[in-house]
This record gives C-alpha cells, sequence and structure tokens, in this order.
C-alpha cells in the first residue's frame, strides 16, 4: 500500500511539473502562431485550483489579442479576484511548499502580474468602448501600486501603468490628473535610468502649458528643450500608440543532485531562474503624409519580472532548503523500518523536488510608446515583418493604438 501511496505522489506531481512546461512552451509559441491558435490550445488545459490564477492571466491576455475584449474583460477580472483573496496563503499551502514543493502554493502572482492586470484590464476596457470601466481600473492600479510600494525598490512600480492612466485623463480632459500621471511616468523611468521617450516628453509639454503655464511648463521647457510652443486649441487628431514587443522570458528549473553527507541519500535542490536571453529589439513606426515617429522603450518587463523572482529567491532559498531537510529526516525514518521502502521515499523525494516555474509567460518582454498629432485622415502603421496597416481618423479625434510583433491587428480606440 506505501509502495503504492508514492507512486500516485510522484504520478501527481511530475504531472503538474510537466503541465508548467506546457504553459511556458505554449507561450514560446506565440513567435510561430497566432494567439487565437494558441489560446485555442491554452483552452484544453485543465489547471488545478491553485494554478487558476495564472491560467485565467494568460487566457485575458490571449483573449484580448484574439479581439475577444468581453472575455478578455471577465478572466482578467477573475485572476485579479483570485490573485488578491490568495494575498493571504494557507497555512495547509506553505506546508505542503515547505514538504514537497512549492507548486503546491496556489499561484498569487508577481508585483508586475498584481499591477500589470489593471493595464491589459484599462485597454479591454477602451476596446470594448467603455472608457469609464477603463478609468476605474487605472483608480486601482494607482492603489496596487501604493500597496506595493517599498524604499528600497521599484518593486510593482509600473511607467507604463502611469502613462496609461495619464492618456485616458487626457482622452476624458481630466488635464491636471494627466499631467500628475505623465510625470510619475517619467519619474520612474528616470530612476530605471531609461531615456525619456519623445513623446512622454512632448506630453509633460502639452499638458503643463495648459495647466501651469508659468511654473511646470517653464521647467519641462528647460528640460526638454527645441519643441515648439504647444497650441492651446489644437483642431487636429491626437494619437497615442502603444507597441507590445515579443514575449516576456519564462522560468527555467536550475537543478543540482547531491549525496548526504553520510553517503546513504540523494538531494536534490531545484530553484527557479530566468535564462540569459539576447533580444533584438523591434520597433513600430506610425506616419503621416508629413511625418514619422517611432515607438520608444517605456517598459522591460523582461526585467522586471526578473526583478520580482531576484525580490523572492532568499525566500524561496530558505524553504527549499527546510524542505530539503524535512525530505532528509523522511527518508532517515522510512529506511530505519524497512532498507527498499527508504529506498522509495528516497526516489520519491528527490523526483518530487521540483521548481516553480509558474509565471504570466503571455506578457509582452517591453512595452513602447510613440505619440503623433495631425491634421491628416488617416495614418500607416509599420512593423518589422508586417504588412502595413492604415488606419482612419475623425476630425479632433484622440485615439489610443495598441500595436503588436505577434500576429494581431492594430487595436483603435477613438475618443
Amino acid at each position: 500500500m506505501k509502495k503504492i501511496l508514492l507512486t500516485s505522489l510522484f504520478f501527481l506531481l511530475t504531472a503538474c511539473a510537466v503541465q508548467h512546461r506546457e504553459t511556458n512552451k505554449l507561450a514560446s509559441q506565440l513567435y510561430l502562431q497566432t494567439p487565437q491558435q494558441v489560446l485555442l490550445q491554452m483552452q484544453k488545459i485543465e489547471p488545478p485550483e491553485r494554478d487558476y490564477a495564472q491560467y485565467h492571466l494568460n487566457i485575458g491576455l490571449l483573449q484580448l489579442f484574439s479581439s475577444d475584449f468581453k472575455s478578455a474583460i471577465d478572466s482578467l477580472s477573475q485572476a485579479k479576484k483570485e490573485m488578491a483573496a490568495l494575498a493571504a496563503i494557507s497555512i495547509s499551502e506553505n506546508a505542503a511548499a515547505g514538504t514537497i514543493n512549492e507548486t503546491l502554493r496556489s499561484y498569487s502572482g508577481y508585483p508586475t502580474d498584481r499591477v500589470m492586470v489593471h493595464n491589459m484590464l484599462a485597454l479591454s476596457y477602451l476596446f470594448n468602448d467603455d472608457i469609464d470601466g477603463a478609468r476605474v481600473e487605472m483608480l486601482q492600479a494607482d492603489i496596487a501600486m501604493k500597496k506595493l510600494a517599498t524604499k528600497s525598490t521599484l518593486s510593482g512600480q509600473l511607467a507604463s501603468t502611469h502613462l496609461i492612466s495619464g492618456i485616458i485623463y487626457e482622452m476624458l480632459d481630466e488635464q491636471s490628473n494627466a499631467l500628475i500621471s505623465y510625470r510619475h511616468s517619467e519619474q520612474l523611468i528616470k530612476q530605471r535610468n531609461l531615456t525619456v521617450p519623445i513623446g512622454l516628453q512632448k506630453s509633460l509639454l502639452r499638458l503643463s502649458y495648459r495647466v501651469d503655464r508659468n511654473g511646470q511648463y517653464e521647467l519641462y521647457k528647460e528640460q526638454y528643450s527645441g519643441f515648439p510652443t504647444p497650441l492651446v486649441n489644437n483642431n487636429g487628431k491626437q494619437i497615442f500608440s502603444l507597441y507590445f514587443d515579443g514575449v516576456v522570458s519564462h522560468k527555467i528549473e536550475n537543478s543540482l543532485l547531491v549525496p548526504s553527507g553520510n553517503g546513504e541519500q540523494l538531494i536534490r535542490i531545484s530553484m527557479p531562474a530566468y535564462p540569459n536571453v539576447k533580444r533584438v529589439s523591434k520597433y513600430a513606426k506610425i506616419n503621416d503624409t508629413n511625418a514619422q515617429v517611432s515607438t520608444e522603450l517605456i517598459e522591460n518587463l523582461d526585467k522586471t519580472v526578473r526583478e520580482d523572482l531576484a525580490e523572492e529567491y532568499p525566500s524561496i532559498l530558505l524553504l527549499t532548503t527546510t524542505r530539503a531537510i524535512a525530505k532528509y529526516e523522511l527518508v532517515s525514518q522510512a529506511d530505519k523500518q524497512d532498507s527498499l521502502l527508504g529506498a522509495l521515499v528516497n526516489l520519491a523525494t528527490v523526483l518530487t523536488e521540483v521548481a516553480d516555474l509558474r509565471s504570466w509567460n503571455i506578457l509582452p518582454s517591453s512595452i513602447q510608446f510613440a505619440y503623433l498629432e495631425t491634421n491628416d485622415t488617416e495614418i500607416t502603421i509599420n512593423t518589422v515583418n508586417k504588412v502595413d496597416q492604415t488606419i482612419s481618423l475623425s476630425n479632433g479625434s484622440k485615439n489610443l493604438l495598441l500595436i503588436s510583433s505577434l500576429d494581431t491587428p492594430v487595436f483603435h480606440y477613438q475618443q
């Protein structure tokens, strides 16, 4: 009976590990298949309840990329609720993670996940023609970032979130709120030692000129020179463009198998890690008859997810070490009863020691931004290896474009 139980436990836990690797593999398929095709494959997975948050995050983003905005709102909202509910992990889950492996703990999302879910929900609301829903989502994002804020790290602090908030406020003619959001975005970009995109520089100049012409505008004009004085009554069309480049890296497992001090057992240590990846950044270009602007980096998500893991790494290492000691004692007790049982338990402890590879692995590797004002009735979007796409514009309109390096159309919201 003990052997049967051990065998059942082994197959249950290895099945979880295989499923997590399959999810990572599907994320990588986005470079070769359409989001709709990957979505259909992802929906065939039946995740355990502890993986629901990760599952709904991935499904929701794939639905957004597939233009199914209502379903994306439902799935991402579900993920948001699940992550909030899991803020306090149960004692039983902690015990299982401390004795078997960390995949038995419910996935509650990393700081980047808990903020990015609001970004993706806001975009889903916008493309579903609900700007008020998008505004509410960004207010929640601001609360989430304040809860995650610390003096020592930038954990959960995303420049793209403040940027999207600023765009939504500007579309709603809430100019003071828009300026505050753009300023927060600029501050985070500088803290991460990135260059402030020209589009954001123009936004700061444009809004400060309207809100505080003799104060903040003069300061920004000294900092960002070379631009013409903004127009107060500009009847042209405004185009805010977001570009999602690539797919974020997924975790790999680093394992070490060593004999115990007395040589009677094998002990395995498995830790999650991100591989070294050399990326060639791609950019989108937005053209009218007189000008061309290129998107510029505003958020390196490939870096923020690594920061999330690095911040959690000491606690993962501690739990892994504690678990190795507990497994050693378990094998020792089993060996005292029966040497064959001891060998089987040792094998089970080795094979069930797997790293937690879960993450929101459908996210783009980076988010870029560009801004254009035009009097033309249409503009052209150009991206690498994709056919140019034309967008029609209404007079005096404010437009948000979401462009992706994946096989998707250009998503367009017009206010």
